[in-house]
């Protein structure tokens, strides 16, 4: 019988760190992570300082630009978070320039007597109120769009905690409808068919608000509203009683019961004959 406390001498024993080797390699560890980070944040930095400089050519349309900026464009905005986006459209703004890397036009000017704006769409009811200082990061809407396009792409986990070198670039504005004519059509169908099941609710929400509120016009084709005639209740012979009032100072009956009052105390120097205090007894 083989003992079960004999061990087998060709398993490998692992050596024990002592304490001070386990904190010395957790302390590299975290050493490493901040370093790294830095080195994030140090790209991050001198990336913003290039894109400030872009694009390259000051007759280079928006829609159209070069390859080479596209790609510094894009390999800038592998680490970028949203936060470094938002901080690179505030260091265009404060040297006059549109907040879209990719223009080289000049951003909206302030007017500080305007607390609000109001723009308008392709319809008289499409409109919002929005801050001048949200529509003076760009020179138009439609570097506006562009722009945040680009920002909603953007991961918000920091670079240094993901794998960035493999992450997806970033596509442009102008290259959504990139690809074959089967894929553009089916994109087309599908915001086609969206757009018309808006109008649909749209047309059949303005058709209840049309009942509701009387209107003729589009309401000809509905059944006949239902006449309602509203008359006032007329009281018949089963009137409720007045209560009778009462003609002493004791306030009249409880639920049938006259309550008994007697003087508590003396009257108070002063004070007259009517204001004396009543306390009733039950």
């Amino acid at each position: 019988m083989v003992s079960s406390s004999r061990t087998t001498k060709d398993s490998p024993t692992q050596p024990t760190l002592s304490r001070d080797e386990r904190n010395r390699q957790l302390a590299l560890q975290h050493a490493h992570l901040l370093q790294y980070r830095k080195d994030i944040e140090a790209r991050n930095l001198a990336s913003t300082e290039t894109l400030l400089d872009l694009p390259s050519f000051p007759t280079t349309s928006p829609s159209e630009p070069s390859t080479h900026d596209i790609n510094v464009f894009r390999d800038a905005l592998k680490t970028f978070q949203p936060s470094d986006y938002d901080a690179l459209v505030e260091e265009r703004n404060i040297d006059h320039r549109c907040g879209y890397v990719l223009c080289p036009r000049k951003n909206r000017s302030r007017d500080a007597s305007r607390k609000y704006r109001i723009v308008t769409g392709s319809k008289a009811t499409d409109f919002k109120v929005v801050e001048p200082k949200e529509l003076e990061k760009w020179c138009s809407d439609e570097c506006g769009k562009m722009a945040l396009y680009l920002r909603v792409q953007l991961s918000d986990e920091p670079a240094w905690a993901r794998e960035w070198q493999a992450a997806k670039l970033v596509e442009l504005y102008s290259e959504r409808m990139s690809g074959d004519d089967s894929t553009k059509l089916a994109r087309q169908a599908s915001e086609k068919r969206a757009l018309s099941d808006t109008e649909q609710r749209l047309n059949e929400r303005t058709t209840e608000l049309a009942i509701e509120r009387g209107d003729k016009g589009k309401t000809e084709s509905l059944p006949a509203k239902v006449a309602i005639d509203v008359k006032e209740n007329v009281y018949g012979e089963h009137m409720v009683p007045i209560p009778p009032c009462a003609d002493n100072n004791t306030g009249g009956s409880i639920e049938g019961y006259v309550p008994t009052c007697k003087h508590v105390g003396k009257q108070p120097p002063g004070r007259e004959e009517k204001e004396e205090d009543w306390m009733p007894t039950i």
